[in-house]
């Protein structure tokens, strides 16, 4: 198939859909429409394809509004588009899908329906360039330990991703079955919200908190925020789901528009009592990853039922709030929506995230999601996943060049059933060379001048610099780690099925199956410390996320 070709929908195979033509501006001879039920879908057969790494692209309508449609590549998940509303047809990236040589078909399965699917088209991926991630953090007085935390999630970005898990229960439960316990613990000042206090629930995920961060652990806080006043209370909509819009008659737009109004008092209020709480953490020497007003653009929660406006304006609200009122300094600040028309802005923002649901057995790179956030940020701020139900599959993340900094698994069933994520996944997982559990965490609130000197003394990353069919080019950075000179280094990497070596320069390389071997050339083995070298290579067939192993002489 060549590159750019528009594959039309129509002739796909349907299951509970239909083609139809009433709608003007559709390309060949219809577009597939009656996405009503939940397994109603269309299969595309994308034929004859070279394989590798390619940009989907689907054009598509949604008269009835804003939609959602979920993805799979070959009968595995591929992860869900979502589509704005459009009354004609429009195109939209759809994230990326890693052909292999031959047929290949993509799967669009209704999920939140009534759209209009009209075509699809593959193009190959262009190499991601280089993150442009410095970690600067927005508070000019951040605390040593949260700007600490920040440079390790950094240097790490691109490399591994950080295991997670939400609930301290949760938690516990992965460390008795996997044997190994996440790299970040999720926890939530919910029972702290002064409408639940006063209703007398006690909060416990402070303590908890303190204790993991104790045990050398990563810390996260989300607020499912119950609403400052207008709780419903009755069946279905009980006090303590005011977090939610349709358990509380809370109108934070109005609130916002006054504030002598006793509605903004009471948001200042309920902002002082969970000062309280992080203040704890501060006094503790705990730099906190914050996420508050999470999924605002979804609606659901109170916070984000009134539009973009006021959503935006209650994050800066509460930053200044937070940071310049009560001083707070160890916080490092997680947006956690996707569309730009939400953001509150590069000035109070650190790190961007979305939570992301996928359907059961779908643990894909959520590659999608990943791409708009990146460019939500700049490409200047961290991604993360803020909470996942599926957690996507490690060797996906690095195919997919998806760069989460961190995933945090939601509690009960998603962590604990073995269907969401079936037990063997897990362990695997957690025990993946570019997953980070708890066990694997440096000091990295200390001064990294006082660092242990990482194993191996320095640190390889390939970067895919030119590719053409069959084959491509890769530049291989050697990095010293150590804070001494070193002399010499080995790096050494496997090749994937059906990759091969043809030269190589500024190294002696040498395979032996499919291990790559590159030692350093008479010239550039001595390396001060921070700095790198470089060395070349091409490669025939398909190139891949590789993370090599990287030793000094």
């Amino acid at each position: 198939m060549a590159a750019d070709t528009w594959l039309e929908a129509e002739t796909g195979v349907l299951n509970g859909t239909v083609v139809e033509s009433r709608l003007d501006g559709y390309s060949g001879t219809g577009y597939v429409a009656g996405f009503d039920q939940s397994t109603d879908n269309v299969t595309i057969t994308i034929p004859d394809s070279p394989g590798g790494l390619h940009d989907l692209t689907i054009r598509y309508a949604t008269p009835y509004g804003a939609k959602t449609a979920s993805l799979s590549l070959n009968g595995s998940g591929l992860g869900d588009v979502s589509f704005p509303a459009v009354s004609t047809f429009a195109t939209i990236p759809a994230g990326k899908a890693l052909l292999r040589p031959g047929d290949n078909t993509i799967t669009i399965t209704n999920n939140w329906g009534w759209y209009l699917i009209d075509a699809i088209k593959v193009t190959p991926s262009a190499p991601r360039p280089p993150h442009q991630v410095t970690g600067a953090l927005t508070d000019p007085a951040a605390t040593a330990e949260a700007k600490g935390l920040m440079r390790y999630l950094t240097d790490n970005y691109g490399r591994n991703i950080l295991s997670g898990q939400q609930d301290q229960g949760s938690i516990d439960w992965v460390e008795q079955n996997i044997g190994k316990a996440p790299a970040v613990g999720g926890y939530d000042l919910m029972d702290y919200s002064p409408s639940r206090v006063e209703r007398g629930t006690t909060g416990r995920d402070v303590d908890h908190a303190l204790a993991y961060d104790a045990r050398g652990g990563i810390v996260t806080l989300a607020w499912h925020w119950n609403a400052p006043s207008g709780l419903i209370d009755q069946p279905g909509k009980e006090w303590w789901r005011g977090f939610y819009t349709d358990a509380t008659t809370f109108d934070v737009a109005a609130a916002l528009a006054d504030t002598s109004s006793t509605d903004y008092q009471l948001l200042i209020r309920d902002m002082d009592a969970i000062a309280v709480q992080l203040e704890r953490l501060a006094d503790a020497k705990v730099p906190v990853l914050w996420r508050p007003l999470h999924e605002a653009e979804g609606g659901w929660f109170w916070w984000g039922a009134k539009g973009a406006g006021p959503a935006k304006q209650l994050w800066r609200i509460m930053y200044d709030r937070l940071v310049n009122h009560h001083g707070l300094h160890n916080l490092i600040w997680v947006w956690n929506s996707i569309s730009p028309d939400w953001y509150p802005g590069d000035d109070v923002v650190d790190v961007v995230s979305a939570d992301v649901y996928l359907p059961q057995g779908d643990h894909s790179a959520l590659v999608g999601q990943y791409d708009r956030l990146v460019q939500l940020g700049g490409d200047r701020k961290l991604v993360a996943l803020g909470e996942v139900g599926s957690i996507p599959d490690p060797d996906l993340v690095r195919a997919y060049e998806a760069r989460w900094s961190w995933f945090v698994t939601w509690s009960g069933n998603f962590i604990q059933d073995g269907v969401t994520n079936p037990r063997d996944f897990v362990q695997r997982v957690y025990h993946h060379a570019n997953v980070i559990t708890l066990d694997e965490l440096p000091d990295f609130k200390g001064d990294p001048g006082n660092q242990p000197e990482p194993a191996g003394g320095c640190a390889a990353t390939i970067r895919v610099s030119n590719q053409w069919p069959g084959g491509y080019q890769a530049e291989v950075t050697v990095k010293n780690q150590k804070t001494t000179a070193i002399t010499g280094w080995r790096v050494t990497w496997a090749l994937a099925a059906g990759q091969g070596i043809q030269n190589a320069w500024n190294t002696e390389l040498s395979t032996s199956g499919s291990t790559v071997t590159a030692k350093n050339a008479s010239w550039n083995g001595a390396i001060n410390p921070g700095e790198s070298v470089s060395f070349g290579f091409i490669g025939s067939g398909i190139p891949s996320a590789t993370t090599p192993t990287c030793t000094t002489a």
